[in-house]
């Protein structure tokens, strides 16, 4: 199983490695590296992972691991533990830039955050603001978000995707167990206490699309969303700058409605059909 960060040595030591793939047998294969002789391997797999696949972790932090048995005899893992280290550094320089790496494994539940007092007329400019993002491209705008980070710019300046530059690692725990699972359920879990009359589908993908939009802003080299190329390079602005202010709305079809603090309290509604709004302070 090869993890983020493969790496293949030959001797001397030389260390190779893939700037868009984790696969040794990929990085042997471009290199055209001889990886077996008559008398035995002439290469060392390795690899250099952070604990819990956490990438945001200092470097030398991360552990170095053999995933091979036999060892050639010029093998000094001393000598070779140190080559590859000087190229983690390049290799972290190529990934781990162009997307917030720390907060994608840190990530920021807004429930939680201080509020930022902000008017009702602020508040509302940028529900507005997000509801006709959302009534232009509607459900698309929800998959923009996963398919623009899968092809997405990350550190270097070619397009590829995320599985293929960053690894395994990036797409399972950045997007879908770091953000995904933890701040989703959090915050879903209160704003479905603080409006359990009228919890549906609606509310359900409107939450959603606060988590997404806070996804997209780990990824500020992305600058054409896909689905939403004629809105401009940041469709997703209205909830992130909520988001990052403490507030996260929710929709059950015809009241929208802003939550904040740890019980996601209600501070503002507004019906979209008859363009009336109220705020509730306290």
């Amino acid at each position: 199983m090869c993890n983020f960060a493969s790496f293949v040595i030959t001797k001397g030591p030389k260390v190779w490695w893939l700037p868009k793939s984790d696969s040794h047998e990929k990085t042997i294969r471009e290199y055209k590296l001889n990886a077996d002789g008559v008398r035995g391997p002439n290469v060392v797999r390795v690899e250099i992972v952070p604990k819990n696949g956490n990438l945001s972790l200092p470097l030398p932090s991360w552990e170095y691991k053999l995933d091979q048995d036999t060892l050639p005899s010029w093998y000094d893992a001393e000598e070779c533990e140190r080559a590859c280290r000087i190229e983690l550094k390049k290799l972290a320089k190529t990934r781990l830039t162009g997307w917030n790496v720390k907060e994608a494994f840190n990530p920021v539940n807004p429930l939680l955050l201080p509020t930022k007092k902000m008017s009702k007329d602020k508040l509302l400019v940028l529900l507005k603001d997000w509801t006709s993002v959302r009534d232009s491209v509607w459900t698309s705008v929800r998959d923009s978000v996963w398919d623009s980070v899968w092809a997405s710019v990350v550190g270097v300046s070619v397009r590829a995707s995320v599985w293929d530059s960053v690894g395994v690692s990036v797409r399972a725990s950045v997007v879908r167990a770091s953000v995904w699972c933890s701040v989703w359920a959090s915050v879903w879990d209160s704003v479905r206490d603080s409006v359990r009359a009228s919890v549906g589908d609606s509310v359900w993908a409107s939450v959603g699309d606060s988590v997404r939009a806070y996804i997209g802003g780990l990824f500020p080299n992305i600058k054409e969303w896909k689905y939403a190329e004629k809105l401009g390079p940041d469709p997703w602005r209205p909830l992130r700058t909520l988001w990052y202010a403490g507030y996260v709305p929710s929709f059950d079809g015809t009241t929208w409605r802003l939550h904040t603090g740890k019980k996601a309290r209600v501070v503002l509604e507004w019906n979209s059909k008859t363009d009336k709004a109220k705020s509730f302070r306290g």
